[in-house]
């Protein structure tokens, strides 16, 4: 299971597979005034899996998002205040405003180039936002576009392109119709399916575009130097970014490292600069150093177990609740995760929030901890479910396949673990099948699995993150499910500014998800626990979006 939003992720964000993020904290955007900065400014960093693919409209995962931020300029950029707070603020457009119902954005572009030198313009941006929404795309990521007006109809072919709300009015000025207000559409507005794409590029390129770095051009804070694929994707300062002068690092290098121990060695040894951590030896190593920070705290992300409902086993509505009840989420999170995680008994996190409250405190209630209490014996109803599936009702001649995303020794271990949690609990025979990150999700796609297990990352400060990839047609995650009242719960809350009435649309929609239906089982939640070394400065990690290099620099490294 890996890390975004999938994303994220993050992505992205994404359904990514999880051991610890590369968490980031806090720090102000401005540079160093008055400071002794080194020398030479570039930073290692790391990705724990290979970007599926880098084409904005395409990339379903954390890694992909984690490398677009820092080479693509959207409408807004995420960032940090000098509080630690996410605030949206101006990027490729220098100013918005809308109508008084919040159904019209205008959007005023800044004079600034792709990489190039062309300039990036309002054509740009439409472009690439139909894209994201042609359904020849096949982009995972157009539900986020939702709100836009004839934007479903698009996606689904049965709207021309022109109907969809989103106009360059000229060069610099980028008009936006939604169906009906939506409380969150800024917070999508620097998302990767809202970035500027180039129609001439995307064309010269065809299917290659994105999947290596002379089939793009950039307009972020980076350009992409180098992709030696399944080995580190290095960055440059791009010196035609509108910004560039708060642009302190010459060169970022992302290191794609799939094993746990690896990492952490590299991050002892200083070939990296910053890593989330979690094993618990590996912690006591790193205080004693006296070199890093520990940056901690909750991340927007839920690692859950997910069953391909089209599976004649798993088409059991009793069967899949058997499986979720059985997942020891409490030993979880203290063996695997080693006390960094915390047991998920909701879909979502506790970090996410609605009209300014977090949405667990809000819902007061915890789906899974409920149906656990109806049902004090999973294997009473694994049983019931195989009656009425018509299939032999012992367990113990059951085989169940589990797809792992990934191959390193931490998902081997992990998928010990499971094999011996369901086996104990439910007494089936659990066989593991490793693939890596992009073969897992073309698997995942296909409906090519039994039970398989990923993370998600909200990309924006609000439930529908959370919610609205369950919605018939989205295809973010293919588990076969389907459900009107679901559908119509989502459409609701995104239909209305009443605080209360999406609150309550979202508690039952995560009641039918998690209880009534079981398609999904939650297992924990992730919490950054971070080793940075202290000479790295201003590396903002926004608690959506993903970490945020434009203003990072280092002082101190060689000391």
């Amino acid at each position: 299971m890996k890390s975004k939003k999938m994303l994220a992720l993050l992505v992205t964000a994404s359904v990514v597979a999880s051991t610890a993020l590369i968490g980031c904290g806090s720090g102000s955007k401005d540079s160093a005034s008055g400071s002794k900065m080194d020398k030479e400014q570039y930073l290692n960093l790391v990705l724990q899996a290979e970007p599926k693919t880098l084409d904005p409209s395409k990339g379903s995962d954390t890694y992909s998002s984690v490398v677009l931020t820092q080479v693509m300029e959207g409408l807004t950029r995420i960032e940090q205040d000098e509080n630690g707070k996410d605030v949206i603020k101006p990027a490729g457009a220098e100013k918005w405003e809308h109508n008084e119902n919040g159904t019209e954005w205008t959007f005023h572009l800044r004079d600034y180039q792709w990489s190039d030198g062309k300039k990036v313009t309002a054509k740009d941006y439409e472009y690439g936002i139909k894209r994201t929404l042609d359904p020849k795309t096949g982009s995972t990521y157009a539900f986020l576009l939702s709100p836009i007006k004839n934007a479903d109809e698009f996606n689904k072919g049965k709207a021309a392109a022109d109907t969809v709300g989103v106009k360059a009015v000229d060069d610099k000025t980028l008009k936006i119709t939604l169906k009906q207000p939506c409380a969150y559409f800024v917070d999508l507005t620097y998302f990767k399916v809202m970035h500027p794409q180039r129609q001439d590029i995307i064309e010269k390129a065809g299917e290659k575009y994105g999947s290596e770095a002379n089939t793009m051009v950039f307009c972020g804070p980076f350009t992409i130097k180098e992709w030696t694929h399944q080995n580190q994707v290095v960055l440059e300062k791009n010196d035609k970014y509108w910004d560039k002068d708060k642009v302190k690092l010459s060169k970022a290098t992302y290191k794609i490292i799939k094993d746990q121990n690896a990492m952490y060695n590299s991050l002892y040894n200083g070939e990296l600069d910053s890593a989330g951590v979690s094993k618990p030896e590996w912690i006591k190593k790193f205080d004693a150093t006296g070199k890093f920070q520990n940056i901690k705290g909750y991340v927007p992300t839920t690692n859950y177990t997910f069953f391909n409902t089209k599976d004649k086993l798993f088409s059991n509505t009793n069967v899949r609740k058997a499986f979720s009840l059985a997942i020891t989420r409490e030993d979880m999170a203290n063996v695997i995760f080693h006390g960094v995680a915390e047991a998920a008994y909701g879909w979502c996190p506790p970090s996410l929030q609605i009209g300014g409250k977090e949405f667990r405190e809000a819902v007061g209630e915890q789906p899974i901890k409920k149906l656990a209490a109806e049902n004090k014996d999973p294997k009473e109803l694994l049983v019931k479910g195989l009656k009425e599936l018509g299939m032999d009702p012992d367990p113990t001649k059951l085989s169940v396949k589990v797809l792992e995303s990934g191959t390193s020794q931490w998902q081997r271990t992990y998928a010990e673990y499971e094999q011996q949690m369901f086996k104990k609990v439910l007494g089936v025979n659990v066989k593991a099948e490793y693939a890596e990150w992009p073969v897992f999700q073309k698997r995942t796609d296909e409906l090519d699995y039994q039970i398989a297990g990923a993370a998600w990352t909200g990309d924006y400060n609000d439930p529908n993150t959370f919610f609205d990839m369950w919605v018939t047609g989205a295809g973010v995650v293919q588990n076969g499910w389907s459900n009107k009242k679901y559908d119509d719960l989502i459409k609701k809350a995104q239909a209305t500014m009443d605080e209360k009435q999406r609150l309550e649309a979202y508690k039952e929609a995560e009641k039918i998800l998690l209880s009534d239906e079981a398609v999904i089982a939650p297992t924990i939640y992730q919490r950054r626990n971070t080793y940075r070394a202290k000479y790295v400065k201003n590396l903002m990690s926004p608690l959506f979006g993903t970490g945020d290099i434009k203003y990072a620099y280092t002082e101190g490294r060689n000391k």
